[in-house]
């Protein structure tokens, strides 16, 4: 599918996935995600904003704070000290009408709630909204649950590993502290973040390379997202640089990128949003072309319906565990919300005037 033509697709695919709450749904046509989840809906309302579609990520902002400020009692109390529940505060997952999950979840996830406050910032200079009582409530209260949190191990972004400590999510809760000092016009985490940033630097990079967890070697592609959207330490930075080169050389197949190595969810394959970051990585590093030839990739990918999926099974990883995973739950999820708006934030990079 052209460039055009799938732009205005996905543009399409998320405003007809909107709920009336405001919620974003993951992905209309796979069960398991028809829930929003803070992170996805924060990249997607941020790409409806950079199409100036203000109403719809004002929408989602809106649902956002009041499903947060309806659970000001529980984050005050572990604000207080009351760290017993602390897991269940906030979940990473909702049903579109805000309502908690009745199954069970990996929810205790920071990542999203940093993203969110990040998405909420750019929402607000983009659209010049005002900031109302309520906004200033839930970035508050989502500041100070992710300031005293930022130290305790948490499934990862791929909902992974709940015993880690994780080199992305520490960089969104960062980016979201950072922000919601700015929301505030304050300085009351500016503390927190520079521990944060040396943290990172102490015990996130193993031979001159962010790595996936503490302690583990590993690359992981979500890694990306130390440069965008939270901006840690610039794309000149040398360890950013060897993350990304480290990322292309050993995820990068068959035109897509790869989550991570020993990967094996739908067989480990290659994921959209996953190769639109990098190619953002690539625009903003200098190099377009080869942000180019990404966005050329993903179009040639979209389904006849001009959806992007998940993933795709060009390279898998494992591909044993893909027939699996096709019969407990079926095929990949498509569309993605989450792919789609990759794909929109990746195109305005390279076409900011459409």
């Amino acid at each position: 599918m052209n460039h055009e033509d799938l732009y205005n697709k996905s543009i399409d695919v998320i405003i007809k996935n909107q709920h009336l709450s405001g919620a974003y749904i993951a992905c209309p046509s796979f069960p398991s995600y028809n829930y929003s989840w803070f992170r996805d809906s924060s990249y997607i309302a941020y790409s409806m904003d950079l199409i100036e579609n203000f109403k719809s990520s004002e929408q989602f902002h809106s649902w956002a704070v009041n499903n947060i400020n309806k659970r000001e009692t529980e984050i005050r109390r572990l604000m207080n000290g009351d760290m017993d529940n602390y897991e269940e505060v906030l979940h990473t997952r909702y049903q579109l009408n805000g309502h908690e999950g009745a199954d069970s979840w990996e929810n205790f996830q920071l990542d999203g709630f940093g993203v969110w406050l990040w998405s909420l910032y750019e929402h607000v200079q983009l659209s010049g909204r005002k900031i109302t009582k309520e906004i200033e409530k839930a970035v508050e209260l989502v500041s100070g649950y992710l300031s005293m949190l930022w130290q305790k191990p948490c499934y990862d972004c791929w909902e992974e590993n709940r015993n880690e400590m994780h080199i992305y999510t520490l960089s969104c809760i960062y980016r979201g502290l950072k922000s919601s000092d700015s929301l505030l016009a304050s300085n009351t985490f500016a503390n927190t973040t520079s521990q944060i940033k040396k943290w990172i630097l102490e015990e996130g990079v193993i031979s001159g390379s962010l790595c996936k967890f503490k302690g583990n070697g590993a690359i992981d592609s979500s890694l990306l997202g130390v440069h965008f959207p939270n901006d840690v330490f610039g794309n000149k930075e040398a360890i950013m640089r060897k993350t990304v080169d480290r990322i292309h050389s050993e995820l990068y197949k068959a035109g897509g990128l790869h989550r991570y190595a020993e990967d094996s969810y739908y067989g480990g394959g290659i994921w959209i949003l996953l190769t639109a970051w990098l190619g953002i990585w690539f625009f903003d590093d200098g190099n377009p072309q080869a942000a180019e030839e990404i966005l050329d990739w993903i179009g040639i990918k979209a389904d006849k319906d001009g959806h992007l999926a998940e993933q795709y099974a060009d390279s898998l990883n494992n591909s044993t565990f893909l027939p699996i995973w096709n019969k407990k739950w079926g095929e990949s999820a498509n569309p993605l919300l989450w792919s789609h708006a990759m794909y929109i934030i990746l195109h305005k990079k390279l076409y900011p005037g459409i």
